[in-house]
């Protein structure tokens, strides 16, 4: 179903509003002018109540037909955006591990770390080996990425004098 989001008169807004008042559609979840739309193309003419749209949403008496097509529409589009939602973050955390395996293979190799978000994760790596020094780790207890993390940020695990912070 398309709906028209622009080119509503304020008459037709009060129209809608006339159909489908604002607190039914709160209520209901759809916006009033979806479901003003769907009441005219039903050919229902009189208001909506607050009562009829409750009992729609609770499920206690059967909403007509037009209805529930609007009811199966929004449940379609929030599974569709959450979808959309999950599959962001799932490519977001993917994206991550891909770029956190090439710092630290990069690390290991020596080789250049490019990139803002490349820096923060080799940073952190650093941060972190940082730490145990500090904690009394031994530099021969450190494992290869830690020790390639802390050369990156300038810090060497054999001489204590590095291991100050830069003024």
């Amino acid at each position: 179903m398309t709906v028209a989001t622009s080119g509503r008169t304020p008459a037709q807004r009060r129209a809608d509003r006339a159909r489908c008042p604002i607190p039914v559609a709160q209520i209901l979840g759809i916006p009033i002018r979806t479901v003003a739309d769907a009441m005219r193309r039903a050919g229902v003419d009189g208001p909506l109540t607050v009562a009829q749209a409750r009992s729609w949403r609770a499920m206690t008496s059967e909403p007509p037909g037009w209805m529930a097509e609007l009811f199966a529409e929004t449940a379609a589009r929030r599974s569709q955006r959450e979808h959309r939602e999950q599959r962001r973050t799932f490519e977001a955390e993917h994206a991550t591990l891909l770029l956190a395996d090439e710092v630290e293979q990069r690390l290991l190799a020596g080789r250049r770390i490019r990139g803002d978000e490349a820096e923060r994760l080799a940073a952190d790596l650093a941060f972190r080996a940082y730490k145990e020094l500090l904690r009394g780790a031994e530099p021969g207890d450190l494992l290869a990425l830690d020790l390639a993390a802390l050369r990156w940020a300038g810090i060497d695990p054999d001489d204590p004098g590095t291991w100050r912070p830069a003024e």
